[in-house]
């Protein structure tokens, strides 16, 4: 069995918020979360927008502070670290919108170089320059957009980019998030293949953040559902999109287009009430349950627990105690 990378214990973190009737609340982006991620696995992680996957991801990295909770890597707690400088070398994000979190006035070769500038790898510039343009190429790019300013290049290529910069420490585990979903869909499938590689060749490790079920299945080993900042499911990939237990997967899964309309028309779908969507999560019970359609009386009373449904396949739903 792989050893695990990252895990992540009971972790939470919580904001303070403006609610509509202007009276001042607090927004559990995530709360008392537990996963693992073994070497060269990727775990993804699916949910709409607002339920916490991006403040999870980030907040693994301490790029947001968690407020409780254990991060551990490989064994070490990372919480506990005053300094984060020596394990950005080892942990790594990719940001959703490449061409924002590139910079507009840098040139592509500086803004991969700069990591190996801060973390001074390389025994000179011109070293530097070779690798570089070795990253370059590693992503699909030619060496000589390193001489180029990101407004210069597509959307796939910022991507690219982004992908080098990332990966110019050498990290072992990297946190996508939406890394595909500013992109066009013939650039979503080259740069998903481009992770697969490099995931294989390079041994990485993947928190893969994403809004699209069909995506996630693609590229994971494993499958995280999140609602509200929460886990309701999670599981092998091909088990949870073939056999999703809790009703919020069911509703994901059933509103992924398919091209065949004969298919489409014949295939269960799980429809939500419009007026349910606004609604805000309940105070207790199952957080689900203002927009579930199999809700009972227990439902609005406890918040159910993960447990195990099938073989590695794990559902918080009341259905299923």
């Amino acid at each position: 069995m792989a050893e695990n990378v990252i895990q992540v214990e009971h972790l939470s973190k919580t904001f303070s918020a403006v609610a509509s009737d202007g009276r001042r609340r607090l927004l559990r982006a995530v709360d008392d979360v537990s996963f693992a991620v073994g070497e060269g696995e990727t775990l993804g992680l699916v949910g709409e927008s607002g339920c916490g996957k991006t403040t999870l991801g980030r907040s693994v990295l301490r790029l947001t502070e968690p407020d409780s909770g254990r991060i551990l890597f490989r064994g070490a707690d990372i919480k506990k670290l005053r300094d984060m400088r020596p394990m950005r070398r080892k942990m790594q994000i990719i940001f959703q919108n490449p061409a924002g979190s590139l910079d507009p006035r840098t040139r592509v070769g500086d803004i991969v170089a700069e990591g190996l500038e801060l973390h001074r790898i390389g025994a000179n510039r011109a070293e530097r320059r070779g690798m570089v343009r070795d990253l370059l190429e590693l992503v699909g790019l030619t060496a000589e957009i390193a001489g180029r300013y990101p407004r210069e290049l597509s959307g796939g290529q910022q991507q690219r980019v982004g992908i080098a910069r990332a990966l110019a420490l050498d990290p072992e585990f990297v946190v996508c998030d939406e890394a595909v979903s500013a992109l066009d869909l013939s650039y979503q499938g080259q740069i998903i293949n481009l992770l697969e590689q490099l995931r294989d060749r390079r041994g990485l490790s993947y928190l893969f953040i994403s809004h699209d079920v069909s995506v996630v299945r693609h590229i994971s080993h494993r499958i995280a559902v999140m609602y509200l900042g929460r886990f309701v499911e999670t599981g092998g990939a091909d088990e949870v999109a073939q056999h999703p237990a809790h009703p919020y997967t069911r509703s994901l899964l059933s509103a992924v287009p398919i091209p065949d309309p004969e298919l489409a028309k014949a295939r269960e779908r799980t429809v939500i009430p419009v007026e349910a969507l606004s609604a805000p999560a309940p105070d207790r019970g199952c957080r689900f349950s203002v927009r579930c359609p199999s809700c009972t009386a227990r439902c609005l009373e406890a918040a159910p627990e993960l447990r195990e449904i099938a073989p590695e396949h794990f559902c918080a739903c009341h259905l299923y105690d």
